[in-house]
C-alpha cells in the first residue's frame, strides 16, 4: 500500500514568526463558514462585526431557495458552533481601523465600540427592553417596525446580550432616564462602559464584510418611500418571517390588510448604470420565485406576478424551481420594462404601468409590489479598501483575479463573499471555505500554537435513575407553528409516563433556545431529552452538543421530526398535521425512555488525501492540500492531465487559460508530495474516516484519510439544428479554435443560438458557461473584424454578476440579441453556400430571417456518462441530471454526506472556471481541516455484535456494503466496530438478533411502534 509520509504536524521553527491565528473580517455566513474552519483546523481566529450580533445578511431572510428551509433554522446552528467554539474569539460592535506588518505577521488595531452592557453578567432576558422609553427605528427589520434604545439585533441573536445604542438612548443623550438600569437584577448595565482600542497580532486575514442593498428612492418612477405598499425585497423577507414584525402573517404597511395580488419588479439597481449600478446582483431572479413561493405557501389564494428582463435562474436546480414557482405557485412571469407606479387614494392599491412585448402600454392593479434590489459594496468600501491595503475593482468591489478568485493584491489577505462580487448564499460559503485554505497553507505549519483546550464536564452517571425525560417542540417560526398546533402537542406530551417536563419554543436552535435546554436539564434534573423540530440531518448533533456541555451523554438525546414529516408535507392540513406530530413525539419519547449512554471510540488519522479527477478542480484541490501540509493521491482515468480546461483558449475576462493550465500542470507533475496515477481509475474504497484504503484498477493499494471528488464532466455533442450536415455548423468551443486559428472574417455574418440541448427536459438546467462563451467570441469577433455581423439569439443571457459588463460590450460592439421561446425556437435551413435562420421577431411582430456563413451551437456540459456507476462505488447518490448530490445545497455545497468525502468541480454541477478554483479550494480546505487531527472520534452509532450468540451464517459478510463483519482466525464472524457506519442492514439480516444497533435496538424501535398502535385520544 502507497502512503506518503510528508504531513507537517508539528510547527517547523524557522517559521516561527508566523503567528497560528487568523483575523476574519465579517461575521455573516461567509465568514462563519470561514472561521469555523479554520478553528477546526487548529488555528485560532478573531471574528470582528460591527452589529451587536453575527448572523449578516442571511439572519434577517425567512426561507431559502431552491429548499424552502428556513434560513434562521440553517444559520442559527452555525452562530451558535461559532460562539461555542474555544478556538473563536467574536469582537462584535467592533471594527478594524488600522493594519500593519506583512503576510503571516500582521498587527490589526480594532475598535471595541462601548456595548453599555456587560456581556459576562447579561442573561439575555430582555426585561429592560420594556421599561425603555426611547423607541429607534429597527434597521434589522428594515425600518417596518421599532426598537428600544436598549435592544438584541433580533430574537436569535448571538451573542444573545443587549447593547445601548448611544445616539437614542436618553441618559447617555440627556443623562435623565436610567430605567433599564432598574430592571436588571443581574447588574448588566453599564453606563461607564467606553469604546477601547485592541492589538491583535495575526497570520492572515480573511474579508468577509458582506454588502449594502441598493435605495430605490433613486428610482423615482416606482415611488418607494411615497407610496407605503411599495417595499423592497429585504422588508419583504421580513414581513414573511416569523420573527419580522408581522410575526409571519404578511400586513400592507398602509393599513394592515392581507394583500392577496402582489407584483414583483426585478432589476431595480441592477443592469442600470444610469440611475443605478452596471453589475447583475445575481440572486434577485430566485428570491423573487422564492418569495412568491412562500407567500402562496402562507395563503393559496395570493396571485404573484413577476416583471423580469431577462431570467438568470443559472445554480444547480434553480431552473427547476423556476418551474415550481409557475406550476405549483401560479406565479405570472410577464417580460416587460416598468415605467412607473402609480396609487389608487381610495384603496391605496397601485397600479403598475408597463410596456409589454408588443411595445404597447399596460396597466394592471396590485395590493402590494416589491422592489428586487440589488447588492452595492458597503458604503465605506473606498475606506476599509484602504485600511486592508488592498485594491479594489472601479466599483469597489475588492480586486481578485479570475484565476486565484480568493487572493487580494495583498500577501496573506484573502476575501470571500459579496466583498468579492454578487453572489449567492452556496458560492459565499464556497469562498469561506476556499479563503480558509489559503490561510491554513500560510499558517499551517503554526497549528495548534495558539488554540485553546477544550474542557467538558464529567458526564453524569444516570444508571440507577427513572427517566425523566423534557420534551422541547419548536415553533420553528412559522416553518411548523403554522401548520402544527406546537402548545397541544407539548400539552399531550407532558401527559406520557416518563415525561417530567413539555414546553414549546420559538427557535430551541437558537442561543437562547439552546441555553433554555442547558438551564431545564439543570433546574428539572433532566436526564433525557427530545426535541421536536426539523429534519436530525442538520440539527441533532447541535442538540447533542447542547446536552453534553451540562454533564448528559449526547446519545440521550432524541429529536422529533414535525417539520420536514408533518408541517411541510401536510401544509393546509393543521388537525391531521397535528395529530401526526402527536403521534410522532410520543413514539421518539417511548424510545426515550429506552435510551442509555453510548460511548465513541476514537481512531488515528492518516493524513493524506485521495483525489480523483486531474482536471483543473482536482489539481488546485491537490495543490491546495499540499500547501498545508499533506500528501495527496491524484488519480485521473485518461493519459494527461488537464480535463476540459485542455480545449478552452480564454475566458471571458481574456486570461490565458493555456498558460495557467500549463503551469498548474506543471507544479502538479513536479511536486513530490503528490503521487500521480495516470491512466487509472478507483476499483473499491473501504475503511472509514481518516482511514481509507483505495484499490485502483491496476490493483494498486492506497492509504488516505480524506477522499475528494473532482471527476468533471464533458461537453455536450449537439444533435439539434442539423450540426452533423455542414462544417459551418459548429459549437462556441470549435469556434474559439477557428478564431484563433485563422480570426474573424470581415464582411460573415455569425449567428449563435444558445441553450442547445440546456434547459429543456431531459436536460433541464442552465450550463452556466454558454451566455459567457457566446458573449467571449462575439466579442473577439467584432473587435477584430468590426464589419461581421453577430447575431446571438437568446432565452435568456445569463450574465450574472459583474459578467453584465461583457454583455453590455458586445452590445455597444455592435451584437444584435434577438429573444427566442422555447415554444416557438429559431428554424435552419442548409442551403450550399450559407444556412438561413429563421425566427419570429418578438419585438418587430413578425419573422425574422438571417443568412448565417456560419451557425454557432452554445452547448452546455453534461456529467460523466459512467456517473451513475461512478457514484455507487463511493456510496453516493445523483440529483435527478446526473450530477453528484452534495450534503446540503446552501450550507455544505463540498461536502458528502458521508464523513470524509468532499466534491469539486463539474461533478458538482456546470460551472465556470474562476467557481471551479473556488469551489476546489473550498473542497481542499474541508479536507485539511479533517486532515489536521490526530484522531478522530468514530460515531457511536454502530452495530454491537454478540459472538455468544451468533451462528456465523455468514448472511452478515454478504450483505455489509462496508466489510465491517469478517471472517476471523478461528472460522467465527467477528465484527470491526471501526469500518461500521451504523446502517443496520446486517441487525435486518440477522436470524439469531447477534446484532444490535447502538441507538436503535430493537426494544427501542418495538417501543416507537408499540406507541403508534395504541389507542388515544387527541
Amino acid at each position: 500500500m502507497e502512503d506518503l509520509f510528508v504531513t507537517m504536524i508539528t510547527p517547523k521553527q524557522e517559521n516561527a514568526s508566523r503567528i497560528g491565528s487568523v483575523l476574519v473580517v465579517g461575521s455573516g455566513i461567509g465568514g462563519m463558514q470561514a472561521a469555523l474552519d479554520l478553528a477546526n483546523s487548529g488555528l485560532m481566529v478573531h471574528m470582528v462585526n460591527d452589529e451587536p450580533s453575527i448572523g449578516g445578511t442571511m439572519s434577517r431572510l425567512d426561507k431559502t431557495f431552491p429548499t424552502g428551509d428556513c434560513a434562521m433554522c440553517m444559520i442559527s446552528p452555525r452562530m451558535v458552533e461559532s460562539s461555542r467554539h474555544p478556538n473563536i474569539e467574536m469582537h462584535t460592535l467592533a471594527k478594524v481601523v488600522g493594519v500593519s506588518g506583512h503576510e503571516g505577521n500582521f498587527t490589526a488595531t480594532i475598535e471595541q465600540k462601548a456595548r453599555y452592557v456587560d456581556p459576562e453578567r447579561c442573561t439575555g432576558c430582555g426585561a429592560c427592553e420594556p421599561k425603555c422609553p426611547s423607541k429607534v427605528f429597527n434597521v434589522f427589520n428594515q425600518g417596518l417596525d421599532k426598537r428600544k434604545a436598549i435592544y438584541a439585533l433580533f430574537p436569535q441573536a448571538v451573542p444573545n446580550t443587549r447593547a445601548i445604542d448611544p445616539a437614542h438612548c436618553l441618559y447617555l443623550t440627556k443623562n435623565v432616564c436610567r430605567k433599564c438600569e432598574k430592571a436588571c437584577e443581574a447588574n448588566a448595565i453599564n453606563f461607564e462602559d467606553q469604546d477601547k482600542m485592541i492589538d491583535i497580532d495575526v497570520g492572515s486575514i480573511i474579508l468577509t464584510p458582506g454588502l449594502k442593498t441598493y435605495q430605490p428612492e433613486i428610482r423615482q418612477e416606482f415611488g418607494y418611500g411615497k407610496l407605503q405598499n411599495v417595499v423592497t425585497a429585504l422588508q419583504f423577507e421580513r414581513l414573511l418571517s416569523a420573527s419580522g414584525p408581522c410575526g409571519g402573517t404578511v400586513a400592507r404597511p398602509s393599513d394592515g390588510a392581507h394583500p392577496k395580488k402582489l407584483a414583483w419588479i426585478q432589476c431595480v439597481g441592477s443592469r442600470n448604470a444610469h440611475n443605478g449600478n452596471p453589475w447583475c446582483s445575481s440572486v434577485c431572479c430566485m428570491y423573487a420565485a422564492k418569495q412568491s413561493i412562500i407567500a402562496n405557501e402562507h395563503d393559496n389564494e395570493v396571485q404573484s406576478t413577476i416583471y423580469y428582463m431577462e431570467l438568470r435562474a443559472f445554480g444547480k436546480d434553480f431552473d427547476k424551481y423556476i418551474e415550481k414557482a409557475k406550476n405549483d405557485a401560479g406565479v405570472i412571469y410577464k417580460r416587460a420594462m416598468i415605467a412607473e407606479i402609480v396609487e389608487d387614494p381610495a384603496t391605496r392599491n397601485l397600479l403598475v404601468h408597463s410596456i409589454g412585448d408588443d411595445g404597447r402600454l399596460v396597466k394592471e392593479e396590485f395590493d402590494m409590489v416589491i422592489l428586487s434590489i440589488g447588492f452595492e459594496p458597503r458604503e465605506d468600501a473606498a475606506e476599509f479598501a484602504k485600511i486592508f491595503g488592498i485594491a479594489t475593482d472601479e466599483y469597489g468591489f475588492a480586486q481578485t483575479s479570475k484565476l486565484r478568485p480568493v487572493e487580494t493584491s495583498r500577501k496573506g489577505v484573502y476575501v470571500a463573499g459579496t466583498y468579492q462580487g454578487p453572489k449567492d448564499i452556496p458560492e459565499t460559503v464556497i469562498q469561506g471555505s476556499g479563503a480558509a485554505a489559503e490561510a491554513m497553507a500560510l499558517l499551517g505549519e503554526r497549528r495548534g500554537t495558539e488554540v485553546k483546550e477544550v474542557v467538558l464536564p464529567d458526564e453524569r452517571d444516570i444508571e440507577d435513575e427513572e427517566p425523566r425525560i423534557g420534551v422541547i417542540v419548536c415553533h420553528c417560526g412559522t416553518n411548523i407553528a403554522g401548520t402544527v398546533d406546537v402548545n397541544k402537542v407539548a400539552e399531550m406530551a407532558a401527559k406520557e409516563p416518563g415525561v417530567t417536563h413539555s414546553e414549546t419554543i420559538i427557535y430551541a436552535c437558537a442561543p437562547d433556545g439552546q441555553q433554555k435546554i442547558r438551564d431545564l436539564i439543570k433546574e428539572k434534573g433532566l436526564n433525557r431529552v427530545v426535541v421536536a423540530s426539523c429534519t436530525p440531518r442538520t440539527h441533532a448533533p447541535l442538540f447533542q452538543d447542547t446536552i453534553r456541555e451540562v454533564g448528559l451523554n449526547k446519545f440521550l438525546f432524541e429529536l422529533a421530526d414535525i417539520r420536514e414529516q408533518c408541517s411541510w408535507c401536510h401544509m393546509h392540513e393543521n388537525a391531521n398535521a397535528t395529530h401526526k406530530a402527536i403521534e410522532i413525539v410520543n413514539m421518539n419519547i417511548a424510545k426515550t425512555k429506552r435510551l442509555v449512554p453510548v460511548t465513541c471510540a476514537s481512531v488515528g488519522v492518516n493524513h493524506t488525501a485521495l483525489v480523483v479527477g486531474g482536471g483543473i478542480a482536482g489539481m488546485t484541490a491537490s495543490l491546495s492540500l499540499v500547501d498545508q501540509g499533506y500528501g495527496v493521491h491524484l488519480v485521473e482515468k485518461t493519459n494527461t492531465l488537464g480535463g476540459l480546461l485542455k480545449n478552452v483558449r480564454t475566458n471571458l475576462e481574456g486570461d490565458d487559460v493555456q498558460a495557467f493550465l500549463a503551469d498548474v500542470v506543471q507544479k502538479v507533475e513536479k511536486n513530490p508530495a503528490i503521487k500521480v496515477h495516470l491512466g487509472s481509475t478507483v476499483e473499491k474504497v473501504d475503511g472509514y474516516v481518516g482511514n481509507f484504503v483505495t484499490t485502483l484498477a491496476n490493483k494498486d493499494t492506497v492509504g488516505h484519510g480524506a477522499l475528494l471528488i473532482a471527476s468533471g464532466g464533458e461537453e455536450y455533442s449537439p444533435v439539434e439544428y442539423d450540426y452533423a450536415k455542414s462544417d459551418k455548423i459548429i459549437t462556441q468551443r470549435e469556434l474559439e479554435n477557428l478564431l484563433a486559428d485563422k480570426g474573424p472574417e470581415n464582411g460573415k455574418c455569425y449567428v449563435m443560438i444558445q441553450c442547445v440541448g440546456s434547459r429543456e427536459d431531459p436536460n433541464n438546467y442552465c450550463s452556466r458557461i454558454c451566455c459567457q462563451d457566446a458573449l467571449k467570441n462575439s466579442i473577439a469577433i467584432k473587435e477584430k473584424a468590426p464589419d461581421a455581423q453577430v447575431v446571438v439569439i437568446y432565452r435568456d443571457m445569463r450574465a450574472y454578476g459583474l459578467k453584465e459588463d461583457y454583455y453590455r460590450r458586445a452590445r455597444d460592439l455592435g451584437v444584435l440579441f434577438f429573444l427566442y421561446t422555447p415554444d416557438a425556437k429559431p428554424q435552419v435551413e442548409v442551403a450550399e453556400d450559407t444556412i438561413k435562420v429563421t425566427l419570429e421577431g418578438k419585438i418587430l411582430g413578425r419573422e425574422l430571417a438571417i443568412n448565417a456563413d456560419y451557425l454557432v451551437l452554445s452547448t452546455g456540459l453534461r456529467p460523466q456518462p459512467d456517473g451513475d456507476e461512478f457514484a455507487k462505488k463511493f456510496k453516493l447518490t445523483c440529483n435527478i441530471d446526473g450530477f453528484l448530490l452534495e450534503a446540503h445545497v446552501k450550507l455544505r455545497p463540498v461536502d458528502f454526506p458521508s464523513e470524509g468525502f468532499f466534491l469539486a468541480g463539474l461533478a458538482h454541477a456546470p460551472k465556470n472556471l474562476e467557481e471551479t478554483i473556488s469551489q476546489s479550494l473550498a473542497a481542499a480546505g474541508r479536507a485539511g481541516a479533517l486532515l489536521s487531527h490526530s484522531s478522530l472520534t468514530v460515531s457511536g452509532v454502530i452495530s454491537k455484535h454478540n459472538r455468544d450468540i451468533c451462528m456465523s451464517c455468514l448472511a452478515c459478510v454478504k450483505k455489509c456494503p462496508f466489510g465491517a463483519p469478517f471472517i476471523d482466525e478461528d472460522g467465527r464472524v467477528s465484527h470491526n466496530e471501526v469500518k461500521c457506519t451504523g446502517c443496520g442492514i446486517c441487525a435486518g439480516v440477522c436470524p439469531a438478533k447477534a446484532y444490535q444497533v447502538n441507538y436503535f435496538r430493537d426494544d427501542q424501535i418495538l417501543a416507537m411502534i408499540d406507541s403508534v398502535t395504541e389507542v388515544h385520544e387527541y
